[in-house]
């Protein structure tokens, strides 16, 4: 009788620990980057969906301020926001010009982690800088909702696939490996004898002028200029302070690429520039 006591006892501790190990599996980590804005409800209806069908999933907002069907502006947000979550994320990009027309939607692994978004070339810096990469093409209407609107698919889809895969769902069950994907376009820097050439990928809120330029390219180059439209910088600085209000500035910014900004000013307005405006770093040495 006491023996029948400890099976019964170990039963339920196994059970126990199964089911928090199942838990735990299952519970990871969605992160939401869209151009919805935050006053339609559209992605409060999309973060119901996916609680729905994983309450125990967490949920984080990269941005919603995305201008919007910029895809661009989209992709250099993912790419500077992707790789400080852990492995096993799951992140949904629904910037999506195309919604309810032939373009595709895709899951994609890369960098242990996942990419829920349209096949626009949102993903762009995550397919040129990211080995192994593995892309699904998003079929399988059993990991949609049972109603697929023409206009809502971050609602219809997007959610509900990124809510199964939190769930353990292989990616591979929610349609067929490709490779005739759009990688999209990185903009090229020009290098010259003392000359590179970059230009602007990026205007954050504040107005600053984030190029292309990687700080690799300027590490032990201390006599510099760089340029933009019409305004001469002669030197990089370590922070924006480092200069007088509404003076401009360049440095190394966060995402680890120069940028062109004004302390306590703004640097799109103050020199009317827009993305794709050119940028030179000139070395005097």
């Amino acid at each position: 009788m006491l023996a029948n006591f400890w099976n019964i006892v170990l039963d339920c501790l196994s059970l126990f620990l199964y089911y928090n190990l199942f838990i735990c599996m299952s519970a990871s980590i969605i992160t939401l980057l869209t151009d919805f804005g935050e006053s339609d409800g559209f992605v409060g209806t999309m973060k119901g969906v996916i609680y729905g069908i994983n309450p125990d999933v967490k949920i984080v907002d990269i941005s919603h301020d995305i201008e919007p069907q910029n895809t661009s502006e989209a992709a250099f947000v993912l790419r500077n926001s992707y790789r400080y979550f852990p492995d096993g994320t799951i992140h949904v990009i629904v910037v999506d010009p195309g919604v309810g027309s032939v373009r595709r939607i895709l899951c994609v692994s890369a960098n242990n982690q996942y990419f829920v978004a349209p096949d626009t070339g949102v993903l762009k810096y995550i397919y040129h800088e990211c080995d192994d990469v593995l892309v699904v093409n998003v079929s399988n209407r059993k990991y949609f909702l049972s109603f697929v609107s023409q206009t809502f698919h971050g609602r219809d889809i997007f959610s509900p696939v990124a809510a199964h895969l939190s769930r353990g769902v292989d990616m591979r069950e929610l349609g067929e490996a490709i490779t005739d994907y759009e990688r999209g376009q990185i903009p090229e820097l020009s290098e010259k004898a003392n000359v590179i050439e970059g230009e602007v990928v990026h205007i954050d809120r504040f107005g600053n002028l984030i190029s292309n330029i990687p700080f690799n390219k300027l590490e032990n180059r201390d006599k510099l200029r760089v340029r933009v439209k019409n305004l001469t910088i002669d030197s990089l600085a370590n922070s924006y302070a480092q200069v007088k209000t509404r003076r401009p500035v360049a440095l190394i910014g966060s995402s680890g690429f120069l940028e062109v900004a004004y302390n306590l000013g703004n640097a799109k307005e103050e020199l009317n520039c827009a993305i794709g405006e050119k940028i030179a770093v000139i070395f005097d040495d």
